[in-house]
């Protein structure tokens, strides 16, 4: 990121001119008569999706208690059920449901590294007859947050959703929880940070003096802290929308009418200055060609092909999609090359699953390899945890971070180790944690003992045996049954995921059987583990 951030430090200090830079309009099969909004490149930035409103072509999915209206009731009939809603959402009249500003659908442009060559409308759930609009990517490929909240029999709320692609085919919106979440008016939008630890929101709040910027932390699966007002250098009186934070977590681009802009709403940037989130630089103004006279809105940087995509009325009354290359390209992801081997043998295991978790508690998306080889991209500072399955293995999660501040010249390449379950074996997991000196799992530990439910669930058959060890600090009894108490803690997870009892054992070994030294904490810690041994199958 450094590239990016020296240049705007340029930028604002010496005025760069126009002619520097490249403006580029969408073409007409993206940007129609119609008002396109909301630009959200993929990390690669090859898909590019928009939301198009107010166009007669949308997805007329209008559920009423499970029930869609669309293909129940004729035309007529249906436009006026439709123009209801629009009335109920909009609070006022409506003329035409069609042409309404409540009429919004998702669409994706595709391409290549030369630009977009095609586009397409995604189906239900993606789209429906109600408000639709795609506003972040996540860490994980298959996964995008939209606006407003969803319920399978029709009925829409205010907040935020996550949907979930796989090829052509999308899940229904799950919510996601924002702490002590509202708005006062209607109007909001989001964006996630490259690494899906943190949001930024625009929202109308008690304590906005109009829309506001707040900040929002993860605390779990599409679980996010209350949201924290980012302060008065970045919130004005005036208001700050549609934000978007950089890949290094440092550079925010938001909209806003405040009294630097020059017609309307007009792009703005500013780097944070510590960790509270709370302190910023002055944001600054972007020049022309990026600004104008008339309103710009919602940028979106991609980092891999330099570009920054907004929006903008500049050619008439309707919003059309720019984009602008400010910055040299930059790979995101990197790709892995896998193979997934028997652990004894060193031999390819063919017709194997393999997960991978894209972020902290996460929903795993599975790749099936026939041949044993598989290939990934992974974005740079994201941690991913990949683990191979397959029925009668037990399979090892290994970690894969690569630093965000490097550049990678190559491919890599990754060995995911399957073993054989049978007697005597040990089953390799993650670490588990508990709270200190407590028999309590740490509710981050939970998805990894859920795969070694899945492992028993899948062999029904297998019996194990769970032995918990601590380091030597400490009285021995009381060593010897925080250790066990863990194992039974662990049991206890297991049965209600329903696995039998009589096919878990627990051992608590205290301090017996160290596998370090005790002599540093760093090295107690390596003794203080639980392990599972296989004793039938």
């Amino acid at each position: 990121m450094k590239h990016l951030l020296c240049f705007f430090i340029l930028f604002a200090g010496s005025r760069l001119i126009a002619q520097e830079f490249i403006l580029e309009k969408l073409p007409d099969f993206i940007n129609s008569p119609y008002n396109e909004i909301s630009p959200v490149p993929s990390r690669d930035g090859r898909t590019l999706f928009f939301t198009r409103i107010g166009y007669p072509d949308f997805n007329p999915t209008l559920l009423i208690d499970t029930v869609d209206q669309h293909e129940q009731l004729p035309p007529n009939e249906y436009a006026a059920l439709l123009k209801n809603v629009y009335k109920q959402i909009a609070g006022g009249y409506v003329a035409d449901p069609a042409l309404s500003a409540f009429n919004q659908d998702v669409w994706m442009a595709t391409g290549d590294s030369l630009g977009f060559t095609a586009v397409a409308h995604p189906p239900y759930p993606l789209n429906n007859a109600l408000p639709n609009s795609l506003v972040a990517i996540t860490p994980d490929p298959n996964a995008f947050y939209v606006i407003n909240r969803f319920e399978r029999n029709g009925n829409m709320d205010r907040g935020f959703s996550i949907i979930r692609r796989l090829d052509s085919i999308w899940s229904f919106p799950e919510p996601v929880d924002i702490k002590d979440y509202y708005t006062i008016t209607s109007d909001v939008s989001l964006t996630m940070s490259f690494d899906g630890e943190v949001l930024i929101l625009s929202a109308t709040r008690f304590d906005s003096r109009d829309m506001d910027l707040y900040v929002c932390f993860r605390e779990g699966e599409n679980k996010w802290s209350a949201p924290k007002n980012m302060g008065t250098v970045l919130n004005s009186s005036q208001r700050e929308t549609t934000p978007f934070l950089s890949e290094d977590h440092t550079t925010l681009y938001f909209s806003s009418n405040r009294w630097e802009s020059r017609g309307g709403n007009d792009i703005f940037v500013s780097k944070r200055l510590d960790e509270t989130w709370q302190n910023w630089t002055q944001p600054q103004r972007l020049i022309e060609p990026i600004n104008s006279a008339k309103d710009e809105s919602q940028p979106y940087f991609n980092m891999t092909s330099g570009y920054l995509y907004f929006t903008s009325r500049r050619d008439g009354n309707q919003s059309d999609i720019f984009r602008v290359q400010i910055a040299p390209p930059q790979a995101t992801e990197i790709t892995v090359k896998g193979r997934v081997l028997n652990a004894k043998t060193r031999e390819l295991i063919t017709d194997a699953n393999v997960y991978y978790y894209s972020a902290k508690g996460g929903t795993p998306n599975m790749i099936h390899t026939d041949n044993g080889v598989f290939t990934l991209k992974i974005p740079k500072g994201v941690p991913f945890l990949l683990k191979p399955e397959k029925p009668a293995f037990s399979g090892k999660t290994d970690t894969i971070l690569f630093r965000r501040d490097y550049y990678f010249f190559r491919e890599f390449y990754v060995e995911l180790l399957l073993t054989p379950l049978e007697v005597g074996a040990k089953i390799e997991l993650q670490p588990i944690f508990f709270q200190q000196s407590k028999a309590i799992i740490i509710e981050s530990s939970y998805p990894e003992l859920e795969r070694l439910a899945a492992v028993m669930l899948q062999n029904p058959k297998l019996h194990i045996r769970i032995e918990g060890h601590t380091d030597n600090i400490g009285k021995a009894e009381d060593l010897m049954q925080l250790s066990k108490e863990r194992a039974e803690a662990i049991r206890s997870f297991l049965m209600e995921k329903n696995i039998e009892g009589n096919r878990i054992e627990v051992v608590g070994q205290g301090p017996k059987f160290p596998i370090s030294d005790n002599s540093s904490d760093q090295e107690r810690a390596k003794n203080r583990r639980v392990e599972f041994i296989i004793t039938k199958i």
